[in-house]
């Protein structure tokens, strides 16, 4: 008969305080077998987002520009323009908030 064989943890150091530089930092286990982030991660998509977002601005500034000086005709894509620039800022700005907002929750909890 096989002896029963104590647990043996896959990695000792896990979940162990070690000091590096003055800073504590508690291990963590890597999930999904690999440190590297698959996709895109959220502050590429921040990034593209306001970016799009600064096109709208741009578009509409120019929309507004060729209104005035009579290159475009039409008020309607004008208008269009300009709401969907102040929509998408609008978005961006609770965007922000929400960021900001977890944030300060995060810094307010005590560990």
């Amino acid at each position: 008969m096989n002896p029963i064989q104590p647990f043996k943890p896959i990695d000792p150091d896990l979940g162990r305080i070690s000091e590096v530089q003055d800073q504590l930092s508690l291990r963590q286990p890597q999930l999904g077998g690999s440190a590297e982030a698959k996709g895109p991660g959220f502050f590429d998509m921040l990034q593209k987002t306001m970016e799009d977002v600064n096109a709208d601005q741009v578009k509409a500034d120019h929309s507004i520009k060729d209104l005035i000086a009579g290159r475009n005709k039409n008020i309607h894509e004008t208008m269009l323009d300009i709401q969907k620039a102040d929509l998408s800022l609008k978005t961006m700005m609770q965007v922000r908030n929400k960021i900001l907002e977890a944030y300060k929750e995060i810094m307010r909890m005590q560990v």
